[in-house]
């Protein structure tokens, strides 16, 4: 085992480049069709982020906040965590499971009151923030200037147009019929597909960047260390599936008529008799 031990420590730096891009590849195939080679790589990737979640949650929150002040400094009563702890695990006792309700409810309270917290620090500004003033009190053009200038007015005056336009859209107390809310609707219903444009558009290129980000990685720091015989295999490999696929006969569409059954014959003994009233 020793031997093993050398080599991976004097090639490090290799094998951690080969790994990157054979899982790279890999998570990549999927562009071609699902396969096992993807499917390898994706429960490895969730099994490593699991394994460093576990590992994060013990390090950064339980260690230092839980089993260091309850052993090193002597605050015991952070022992009673553990039997909140196990009261997650009498969900699997039919007879006992109201006492992991009793956790529950108090984890989803707190994570409730949290959640308000942040909705308020973060949405309570905003609404404050949305009001602007729309008349200038400074005639200048320069939106780095104090006070109200022209600029900043017209930003000012265009934030709440659509602003309210798009509060219009989502207003259902009056039907969107009426002439009142109609115009003031379909005009903040453009507001908001030119705002989900943009944000497509965001992600799209987010997930540009994580390619390119690969990409770079393969051609910078793996394509230097591939030796030329590989490069000449993997060109030879690629140039065989390709003329593979290219070669394979088509099988014929087979065609599903449907057969319809033929009418039957109309002898003269086929008298329609009238309906009297």
């Amino acid at each position: 085992m020793d031997w093993i031990v050398e080599l991976i420590t004097n090639h490090e730096t290799a094998l951690t480049l080969w790994l990157g891009a054979l899982c790279t590849l890999g998570i990549f195939s999927l562009l071609y069709k699902e396969n096992p080679y993807y499917r390898l790589c994706e429960h490895v990737f969730i099994g490593l982020s699991m394994g460093q979640g576990v590992f994060l949650t013990w390090d950064n929150v339980l260690y230092p906040k839980w089993w260091q002040p309850m052993v090193e400094k002597g605050q015991w009563w952070w022992a009673f965590g553990v039997i909140g702890g196990l009261m997650f695990y009498f969900i699997f006792s039919k007879k006992n499971v109201w006492i992991q309700r009793l956790i529950f409810g108090m984890i989803l309270g707190l994570g409730a009151g949290a959640a308000f917290l942040a909705f308020a620090n973060m949405y309570f500004p905003m609404i404050e923030g949305s009001f602007k003033p729309i008349i200038p009190n400074v005639w200048s053009l320069r939106a780095a200037d104090p006070g109200v200038g022209i600029s900043t007015a017209i930003n000012n005056f265009i934030f709440i147009t659509v602003l309210i336009t798009v509060m219009s859209y989502f207003f259902f107390s009056i039907d969107h019929k009426a002439k009142s809310i109609k115009v003031s609707a379909g005009l903040g219903r453009w507001f908001l597909m030119f705002a989900f444009g943009a944000m497509f558009g965001s992600t799209v290129m987010a997930r540009m960047a994580l390619f390119i980000g690969r990409f770079d990685f393969m051609y910078s720091d793996w394509a230097p260390i591939v030796p030329l015989w590989f490069w000449i295999v993997l060109a030879l490999v690629l140039a065989g599936i390709v003329i593979y696929f290219w070669m394979k006969p088509t099988p014929p569409k087979k065609l599903q008529e449907a057969v319809e059954p033929a009418p039957e014959p109309v002898g003269p003994e086929a008298v329609t008799e009238s309906t009297e009233i």
